[in-house]
């Protein structure tokens, strides 16, 4: 668990550093970079945490049920109902809209639905073979949020 500072910083200087932080992060324009500020700036657990928030957030707006998400992701029902109860906000709405029109992500999150489907029910998986599975990746689109 991240932990914070008990000092307490001054409200303006705590304004500056946040206004400094995320004006950088704002300059990257290049996955390259991106990964390696992140890389140093936060720890291998970190960065984990934060990639198993983002990809909760996506299959929650896919409209995949918890216990499904616990089990692809591995993660507590505390992470998932952190994340469920902001789903609607700005800034996963934001990110929904860039993910959408990226082809390699509806890919990899197609293929990641395929694995969890052999690694976890390969009975289902073979009774429904590709093109079922197709329907039933579908149909989780068709519930994505708006």
């Amino acid at each position: 668990m991240t932990q914070i500072s008990k000092k307490i910083v001054k409200k303006d200087l705590e304004t500056e550093i946040n206004e400094i932080f995320w004006s950088t992060i704002a300059r990257f324009n290049k996955k390259d970079e991106v990964t390696l500020f992140f890389s140093e700036l936060f720890t291998y657990n970190e960065r984990v945490n934060l990639a198993k928030r983002i990809a909760i957030a996506i299959l929650l707006s896919k409209g995949y049920d918890w216990r499904s998400i616990k089990d692809l992701i591995k993660v507590s029902e505390g992470t998932i109902a952190k994340i469920s109860a902001r789903i609607n906000s700005a800034g996963f709405k934001l990110l929904f809209k860039k993910l959408e029109n990226d082809a390699r992500w509806r890919m990899f999150w197609n293929d990641l639905v395929k694995t969890y489907l052999i690694a976890t029910h390969p009975d289902k998986y073979a009774r429904l073979g590709d093109e079922g599975v197709e329907k039933v990746i579908l149909k989780k689109k068709n519930n994505l949020l708006h």
